[in-house]
């Protein structure tokens, strides 16, 4: 892979064949799907975001591939990737150890935002997470979130936009089929002003369109 981070490309298709070849043991429709995520999330904004040698906690981590992606890099020194799927943390366990980083990340199967890490990171990471967590219980997600940053950490938040209407459709059908439901988009605005009223900085705010789908990328800084 060309350079971008040490010998680490970030280009798009570098990104996807790198993580066809990675999740070869998943099923063949699983594998593509997964290998096309660079194609729809902006990975290398998110990435740029990240100090070299950080330590990262990933909420709602999925089959890991932010953090296989992060670890295979060298960007990262140590990781904990959180999920209420075992059958998903399987599948990030084995595509971490295909990395040859297997002993810098652990993982761990939790039943509520409250089970996450008791412990301080230099970047928290919720991407694509939120819309899937019933309304009651968002604010609550996001506080247990952002009290594992450490001082001047990052909280790197991802979700899909809620306008317009034919990108956040697309979002809505693509959770329909793959998920099984019909979510609703998260008020991005009520999260900012929650994670400032707790110590943080907003650094950077995007609005990133890929292909069919929209995504809105949210990064803050704890303040000392």
């Amino acid at each position: 892979m060309s350079a971008s981070t040490g010998s680490f490309s970030f280009d798009r298709k570098d990104l996807s064949r790198f993580l066809f070849d990675l999740y070869d043991y998943e099923p063949r429709l699983l594998r593509k799907l997964i290998s096309a995520r660079p194609y729809v999330c902006p990975f290398e904004e998110m990435e740029r975001h990240v100090p070299a040698n950080a330590k990262v906690l990933d909420v709602g981590c999925g089959n890991g591939a932010l953090l296989a992606i992060l670890l295979a890099s060298g960007r990262i020194s140590e990781a904990t990737g959180c999920d209420v799927h075992e059958g998903a943390l399987a599948s990030a366990r084995k595509a971490a150890g295909r990395t040859g980083h297997s002993a810098d990340v652990s993982f761990l199967r939790i039943g509520s935002f409250a089970e996450l890490p008791d412990d301080c990171f230099d970047v928290v990471t919720m991407v694509d997470v939120l819309h899937h967590v019933a309304e009651p219980e968002r604010k609550t997600a996001v506080e247990e979130a952002i009290k594992r940053v450490g001082p001047a950490g990052v909280f790197l938040f991802k979700d899909m936009v809620e306008a317009p209407f034919w990108r956040r459709l697309a979002h809505n059908i693509d959770d329909l089929i793959f998920s099984g439901e019909w979510v609703k988009q998260v008020k991005t605005a009520e999260v900012e002003k929650q994670v400032r009223a707790a110590g943080f900085e907003l650094v950077e705010s995007l609005e990133i369109p890929r292909v069919f789908y929209g995504n809105t990328l949210r990064v803050f800084r704890k303040i000392e």
